[in-house]
């Protein structure tokens, strides 16, 4: 893999890591991306990014969870192979806002669980109030973003190639 690839895959590991999540995370999603071919092989990664199948194992059952990887099989092959999600952008973020409603919930349980009302209790309120808040303003944008979407991408396509011809 030349050196372009291999700071990419790096950079992807920082990116990742400012989201809250693991550098490797980043590096093996960073690795699908600039990878050549559809699908790679576990050892494949392993390989690349020099690290223990424990840490590919478990940083790629992560990213198969927050939907960003899937998994592949290949007929007559015993191999894992993995790739980046062919799911909408739309459908990942909306996954993610369900977990928003999830915790939501937990907060309203514990409040209501308090012998009386405190700051404690004002902050929960706050907190799973915005949660929900936010879950339906997420679904509107997902749903105006499935509405634009083919524009929007044909814009920033011709805006690559007008800078490319600057080039």
């Amino acid at each position: 893999m030349d050196k372009e690839k291999l700071e990419y895959i790096e950079e992807a590991g920082l990116a990742f890591e400012l989201f809250g999540m693991t550098r490797m995370a980043g590096r093996i999603f960073g690795y699908l991306v600039v990878s050549d071919q559809e699908v790679v092989s576990f050892e494949q990664i392993r390989e690349t990014l020099k690290a223990s199948k424990g840490s590919i194992s478990g940083t790629t059952k992560n990213l198969i969870h927050v939907g960003f990887i899937e998994p592949v099989s290949l007929p007559g092959d015993r191999k894992t192979y993995f790739r980046i999600s062919r799911q909408k952008a739309g459908r990942i973020l909306k996954e993610r806002t369900a977990l928003f409603l999830k915790f939501g919930s937990l907060l309203d349980r514990g409040r209501a669980l308090k012998a009386e009302e405190d700051r404690v209790s004002d902050w929960l309120l706050e907190i799973s109030s915005f949660y929900k808040w936010m879950v339906h303003e997420v679904d509107m944008v997902t749903d105006k973003w499935e509405m634009v979407k083919e524009g929007y991408m044909q814009k920033m396509k011709g805006e690559e190639d007008e800078n490319s011809e600057k080039k």
